[in-house]
């Protein structure tokens, strides 16, 4: 009895060993056996678009000699769809002009028959030279320069605002009323550049002799969009 007792004892502890060393070997085994799983990040980058304006003045006008004014146009965006610029006057509607004097809103300088774009900007639109603006040329008038135009981008329209900036070529219309936006310029597909995109739009401003003296003032709105 003694002898079964012993042997027993001597099994299971050979057993208890056993085991131990199994589990050892094995659970080493699986622990080196780890699966690989690869993993792909995504993102989208936002549409982001900057616009700004700077502005000079026609100064002091003398009726019948004509002076110019400018606002430059900065566009700085990632779009690789492109990008267009619409203008209107605050004040420009029915029986308004833009630029009225400023003590008295009721007396105004005349504008050039508003601006209405061709259908692309392949197609003609409302723009005319200058020997052929309304009121003799007494008149409230703007356009989209082409030498202005930097980093190569399409905005200019030479079909709506002629081939160069030359007096005869050259196309002026009215500013389009507070009620719509018109589109002056649209640069397409392709577009992108990591640089500000420039362009300037140039004012013409006559008037008659009889036009009232005074400061004469008012607000156009820009607005840059992303196609």
């Amino acid at each position: 009895m003694k002898l079964t007792v012993a042997l027993y004892r001597s099994n299971l502890a050979l057993l208890l060993i056993a085991s131990l060393i199994t589990t050892t070997l094995f659970g080493s085994f699986y622990a080196y056996r780890a699966h690989a799983d690869a993993v792909s990040l995504s993102v989208t980058v936002a549409t982001a678009l900057t616009f700004t304006t700077s502005t000079n003045q026609f100064g002091t006008l003398t009726p019948g000699t004509y002076k110019v004014a400018t606002t430059t146009l900065s566009v700085t965006t990632n779009d690789t769809s492109g990008w267009n610029v619409t203008l209107s006057g605050d004040d420009r509607v029915t029986g308004n002009t833009t630029l009225d004097l400023t003590t008295d809103p009721s007396v105004g300088i005349t504008d050039q028959a508003e601006w209405i774009p061709g259908a692309a900007t392949t197609t003609t639109g409302t723009a005319v030279v200058r020997g052929s603006l309304d009121n003799s040329g007494n008149v409230l008038a703007f356009r989209v320069m082409t030498a202005s135009t930097t980093n190569g981008t399409p905005f200019v329209s030479t079909s709506w605002w002629g081939a160069t900036d030359a007096d005869g070529t050259a196309k002026f219309a009215g500013i389009a009323s507070s009620t719509v936006q018109r589109m002056i310029g649209n640069a397409g597909s392709g577009s992108y550049s990591s640089s500000a995109h420039l362009n300037t739009v140039q004012y013409y401003l006559n008037v008659a002799a009889s036009q009232q003296s005074g400061s004469y003032d008012g607000g156009l709105t820009y607005t840059a969009t992303a196609n």
